[in-house]
């Protein structure tokens, strides 16, 4: 076997970083990858081949003035450093991922599906709802799926609404609706562990990419 895979963390204290770093020792020795540590309060970064930061909007800007071409994950929503972010990307290969969940990827192929069928005259919207600790609101996936609306429909606004409840890991809906019926696309997360598991399996895919943002 050659050199295990150093996948490094920042946010590493919070909810999802603890389980990342729990998928990590969980599948280090099937996978050939190893924990290289939290990001520290610092600012020191362990050495590694990958970050995976799902901390903050700020803390993914600081993040990027310290590092020093290792692959990077951004698992983070808000108003991301975008210019800072593309500026690196120049440098080391980038992921932009608001959601690390397999069925995003898939509703938004299904929605793609749907809007080539949809008939004059129909709305859509789109709805989310999540934990009331999360901080940002709309989610970075319920915005993801507007602007891939807006992309298909010739720039149409789409009404994007948020609920903050309880412990609800993560739901988005969109709703088509049109004269007497309504059409509901909708993913549910039911255990936060999901996210875990495609936080790791990002970054094992990334750090065999070419240089360049990738934002799917």
């Amino acid at each position: 076997m050659g050199t295990p895979m150093r996948i490094s963390l920042q946010g590493a204290e919070g909810r999802l970083g603890r389980l990342i770093v729990e998928e990590l020792a969980r599948v280090s020795e099937a996978h050939a990858v190893v924990y290289a540590g939290p990001v520290l309060r610092n600012g020191v970064l362990p050495q590694c081949d990958v970050v995976v930061d799902v901390s903050s909007a700020q803390g993914t800007e600081s993040l990027l003035e310290r590092m020093d071409g290792q692959a990077l994950v951004v698992g983070t929503t808000g108003d991301l450093p975008m210019d800072a972010i593309a500026a690196y990307a120049k440098r080391a290969p980038v992921a932009i991922v608001p959601n690390f969940s397999v069925g995003i990827p898939m509703l938004l192929d299904l929605l793609e599906q749907a809007i080539r069928c949809l008939p004059d005259g129909w709305k859509l919207e789109v709805m989310e709802t999540h934990h009331v600790h999360k901080k940002d609101a709309p989610s970075g996936t319920a915005k993801r799926l507007a602007a891939s609306i807006r992309k298909q429909m010739g720039g149409v606004e789409v009404p994007v609404s948020s609920q903050r409840v309880g412990e609800t890991f993560g739901e988005h809906t969109v709703q088509l609706t049109g004269p007497g019926e309504r059409l509901e696309l909708k993913h549910v997360a039911t255990h936060r562990e999901v996210f875990a598991i495609g936080a790791v399996r990002w970054a094992r895919w990334l750090v065999e990419q070419p240089v360049g943002l990738i934002q799917p």
